[in-house]
């Protein structure tokens, strides 16, 4: 890609993105033998627990005799100019490294990062969660697995639910209907009471329906992305959220601060639903969280399958990674059941490997359904600049405008456009 088309689109910290074409992708195999070296380990915040990190380090240092491990945590705002500049060079470069699950496909397509196919089935194989492995994939080449993974659930008011006659939803088409009848029969007489919280600002949750209906952004059509918004399945999906926006949800125009605490108008006693992570339960007060209960996001029919969007991170090595395979055995304990289990249980978060989901703390949904939910997520495309799309809020604004009611097929179709000009350019 030239740079100048690059910067058509991106500010001038991420042009250093480019640089990262000239690293190398070549990795070593087998084990490391008696290779001795000081590892670094890139980590994000609030991913691993302290006793996650110091079992990974003992753990490494005990099974390599004067070689050492250190983590080092990164804050989240501004990662990916700090990962642009770091991952270029090999003397300021971690070995081994955590992503955002979408964010990967920019990093595997420059060459940041290492070719690590041949581990897959030794780290999880088939009970690795595959839209994350998608995610890391170029030209056939798995270059990140998955590390974690986090999905939302639909909180509801049992009491209501029950004044009212209504059943949980199994279908979306029931879950619209279930939304406006609870808010016609207000059973405790609550002012300006809405069926459920639902912000244009939630862009991954929204993609939940979108995914679910069988559409997605863009498809890889040759050589070429396609945009597919204006194709019967997105369309459905989006014309399925309007018809929520417009009859019974509260807060489509809310904030990004407060669509992140979508418990708070539930607490209120202002709704009957919201769509979150499963933390946010540590969030219902102590009478809310006694009248709740949750649900999956349901199929569009009965009996077949959601497609949620799953947050969460990925993780591999650094291509100009100067241990390399020093670097794969750190993959390997963090793919053990010990680390693995403790990303569940600390953290709460659903492990890479989805075998070991039953170390989820128990709560409202059981592990089991929450690694099922994220075994069948689907991400946004793996495209090289996909991480532009976003960065240029495209998402955002084009929810933001359903929710005010415009056309969808007209903003399908102009959405299409902006998002092919991006993945397209050269």
């Amino acid at each position: 890609m030239k740079i100048s088309k690059f910067v058509k689109y991106v500010s001038m910290g991420a042009v250093a993105a480019v640089m990262l074409a000239g690293c190398a992708t070549s990795s070593t195999s087998g084990p490391s033998g008696n290779a001795k070296g000081d590892l670094r380990v890139w980590f994000m915040n609030n991913s691993v627990s302290d006793s996650g990190q110091k079992w990974l380090v003992d753990e490494f240092e005990k099974e390599h005799p004067g070689s050492t491990l250190t983590i080092e945590v990164q804050p989240w705002d501004g990662i990916v100019a700090k990962l642009q500049t770091s991952l270029a060079s090999k003397q300021a470069t971690p070995d081994v490294v955590e992503f955002g699950n979408t964010k990967v496909a920019t990093f595997a397509h420059v060459g940041a990062m290492a070719d690590i196919s041949d581990m897959y089935d030794e780290l999880g194989g088939k009970d690795l969660i595959q839209s994350f492995i998608d995610a890391g994939v170029v030209d056939g080449k798995k270059y990140a697995l998955p590390l974690y993974a986090g999905v939302s659930v639909m909180y509801y008011r049992k009491d209501l639910f029950e004044k009212a006659g209504i059943a949980v939803p199994t279908t979306l088409d029931e879950l619209v209907k279930a939304s406006a009848a609870v808010q016609a029969a207000n059973p405790d007489g609550t002012p300006n009471f809405k069926g459920i919280y639902l912000p244009a600002a939630s862009v991954h949750q929204l993609e939940s329906w979108l995914f679910t209906h069988g559409g997605n952004y863009a498809l890889k059509d040759g050589d070429n992305w396609k945009g597919t918004l204006d194709t019967p399945e997105a369309e459905a999906a989006f014309k399925q959220l309007q018809e929520l926006w417009s009859t019974s949800a509260l807060g489509a125009f809310d904030s990004q601060d407060a669509s992140n605490s979508p418990w708070a108008p539930y607490n209120n006693g202002d709704v009957a639903m919201f769509f979150s992570l499963p933390y946010s339960s540590k969030s219902l007060t102590p009478k809310m969280a006694a009248v709740t209960g949750v649900f999956p996001l349901p199929p569009v029919a009965a009996g077949g399958t959601a497609h949620e969007f799953s947050g969460g991170s990925s993780i591999g090595i650094s291509a100009n990674s100067q241990h390399p395979a020093l670097a794969r055995d750190v993959l390997k304990l963090i793919y053990s059941k010990t680390f693995m289990s403790k990303l569940a249980s600390d953290q709460g978060w659903i492990p890479g490997n989805t075998k070991y989901s039953d170390a989820l703390p128990a709560g409202m949904m059981s592990g089991q359904l929450q690694g099922t939910i994220a075994k069948n997520s689907i991400l946004t495309p793996p495209a090289e600049n996909w991480a532009i799309v976003e960065g240029n809020n495209i998402p955002f604004n084009f929810y933001s405008e359903l929710a005010k009611g415009g056309d969808v097929d007209q903003l399908a179709k102009a959405t299409d456009a902006r998002i092919e000009g991006i993945l397209n350019q050269k």
